[in-house]
Parts: structure tokens; C-alpha cells; sequence
């Protein structure tokens, strides 16, 4: 007997699996895109035991080191891992060649996603967004009005801002474009020279190269990283770099947190010489709480620290 019309039918439609563990919880895009070639879901980590990471051709992540080790056991040799975000691609190429598995990084085509990121964390620095949402769920509707006032200090406008961007990548030319319509001047170090016979990414007109790094440093209110991890790059913000950066500037890090000196960005908080910063991790995972904690209460210059699940971004408000 010869099979059913539908049966045939679901056998032709049957399509690979690529599972989103832990990472993009909507894949609308993505189905769209790989629709009529492969079927993406989202698996969470508390849906680990389900068997669909198994059963997965591909499985995209952030970042395979910042996965739990029991997820990290259901990925398996024969799957194409593509890791979205990792920090440091290093440690993760590592990881998967010990769990012998494939893993590609593909961080590249985040570009849009990163430079929002990064937009994010300095409009809550600038305007102090976290302390005012933190500070009003705790409080009354009739005593958050007389209260709000003291958090409102320091705040600053987005307007007239010079935002400095260390190196030259897709995710810096998309914060760029991000920070003119803010109406924000924008300066950029190249770190490298152009090469050639390689594609080098523009940047918008308005934006203005400077020749140092610490000339950037020294004219930015708002200083970002969007340098990859090597030895021309490792703490390249040291404690002689950062002695030239601008008083009263924030810093964000989205790239490598090898890139920055942390004793050396500790210590310019702790004497209120920058304002505040946002990493996207750090060198050693729990050197902000165990400041924090140490920290005495009475003597702190900063005003609280968040923590996010998606790569334990440490944000520090200065008073």
C-alpha cells in the first residue's frame, strides 16, 4: 500500500531545525527570512529538557561560555553553533573546540542591534533613567513627585554632547548616524590604517577622525569601544591612557572587556573623575559586586549598579 497523499506531503515540507537557545526570543525575522528553508524556534533555558536543542541542525547563541554547562552539554558535534555575541571570541573558540563542537561567529551582521545597545546604556546614563525607575517603584504615587527632584541633578542634555568612538566597525558607523540625529558631535580613532586593497567603513560626513587616541579621549563626553580583541588592543585604556579622558565623561564597552584596565576604571570612578560607565562584561566577572559590597556606604561616590541578563551589563551611576 502506497503512502497517503498527506503523509507525502509532510514529508516534503519537513524542514531543518535551527533553534535559538537563550537569545532571540521572537525569531520573527529570522523565520521570515529562512521561510521555505528551515524552521526556527526559541528555546529558553528552563524548556532545555524538550529535546528540540537536540534535534536542532543549527543552534544560534550569544555566547557559548556564558551558557550554563547544562545547556552547554545538549549541543552536540554534528550542529552548526553560531554565536551572535560573544565578548571574547577567544575563550568561546576555545570552549567549543574542548566540547568539540562547530561554532562560527557571526557578530558582524549585529551591527544595528549593538549600536542600539550601546545607545541605550548612554541615555540612561545621561538622563539617569535607571535611578529615576529604580527610585520610583519603590515609592507611593503621592511621594514620588517630592522626592524625584535630588535624582534630576546631573542629569544632561543629549544636545551639544561630543561622542567619542574608539575604532572603525559596522556597529560604530551605525552609532554614529544614531548620535547625529541626537544632535550630538561625533569624533572616531582608527586604530588601524587603511589597508590595501580592503573595504574600509565609512563613517558619516559629520563625523570627525582624530589623529590620537588621547586627543579623543580629552574632547568626549561619552567615550565608546568598538574594537576587536588582539595585542594592539588589549588594555588599551591602561592608567596612563585614561589619565587624558574628559572629567565627567562616561564610557561604554561593548566589545572585549580585555580592552580596559578595570583597576585603572575603578579607580576613576572611586575619585569621581568619570561620571559613570556601562560594560558589557568585565575582566573579572564579579569585580563590581565585590566592590560594591566592600564598598563603604557612607564614602561611595556611586549612586547603585544593575546587572542584566544578557551579558552581564554592569552599569555604575556616578553622584
Amino acid at each position: 500500500m502506497g503512502r497517503s497523499p498527506a503523509g507525502g506531503n509532510r514529508m516534503a515540507v519537513e524542514l531543518p531545525l535551527i533553534v535559538s537557545l537563550n537569545c532571540i526570543e521572537n525569531p520573527s525575522l529570522e523565520r521570515e527570512a529562512l521561510a521555505g528553508a528551515a524552521a526556527v524556534e526559541h528555546v529558553g533555558l528552563p524548556d532545555l529538557s524538550g529535546g528540540r536543542i537536540e534535534s536542532a541542525s543549527a543552534v544560534l547563541i550569544h555566547s557559548l561560555a556564558l551558557l550554563p554547562r547544562s545547556a552547554q552539554r545538549r549541543l552536540r558535534p554534528y550542529q552548526l553553533v553560531l554565536c551572535l555575541g560573544s565578548q571574547d571570541r577567544a575563550v568561546d573558540s576555545a570552549l567549543a573546540a574542548e566540547l568539540g563542537l562547530r561554532l562560527v561567529h557571526v557578530d558582524a551582521n549585529r551591527a544595528e542591534e549593538i549600536a542600539d545597545t550601546v545607545m541605550a546604556l548612554f541615555l540612561g546614563l545621561v538622563r539617569r533613567t535607571h535611578l529615576l525607575s529604580r527610585h520610583s517603584s519603590s515609592l507611593s504615587v503621592s511621594g514620588w513627585l517630592g522626592s524625584i527632584q535630588p535624582l534630576c541633578r546631573g542629569m544632561r542634555r543629549c544636545r551639544g554632547l561630543v561622542l567619542g568612538i574608539v575604532g572603525r566597525s559596522a556597529s560604530a558607523r551605525c552609532l554614529a548616524t544614531r548620535s547625529l540625529a541626537f544632535k550630538m558631535s561625533v569624533l572616531f580613532f582608527d586604530l588601524h590604517h587603511e589597508v590595501k586593497g580592503k573595504s574600509v567603513i565609512a563613517f558619516p560626513p559629520a563625523a570627525r577622525r582624530m589623529d590620537t587616541l588621547n586627543d579623543l579621549l580629552a574632547a568626549s563626553d561619552l567615550v565608546s569601544l568598538h574594537c576587536s580583541l588582539s595585542d594592539d588592543t588589549i588594555h588599551m585604556l591602561n592608567a596612563e591612557c585614561l589619565q587624558n579622558i574628559k572629567p565627567g565623561a562616561f564610557i561604554v564597552n561593548t566589545s572585549s572587556s580585555q580592552l580596559i584596565d578595570d583597576c585603572a576604571l575603578k579607580q576613576l570612578l572611586l575619585d569621581g573623575t568619570i561620571a559613570g560607565c556601562a560594560l558589557d562584561g568585565a575582566e573579572g566577572p564579579q569585580w563590581m559586586e565585590a566592590w560594591a559590597s566592600n564598598a563603604n556606604p557612607s564614602k561611595s561616590p556611586y549612586s547603585g549598579l544593575v546587572s542584566h541578563n544578557v551579558h552581564t551589563v554592569g552599569v555604575l551611576f556616578m553622584e
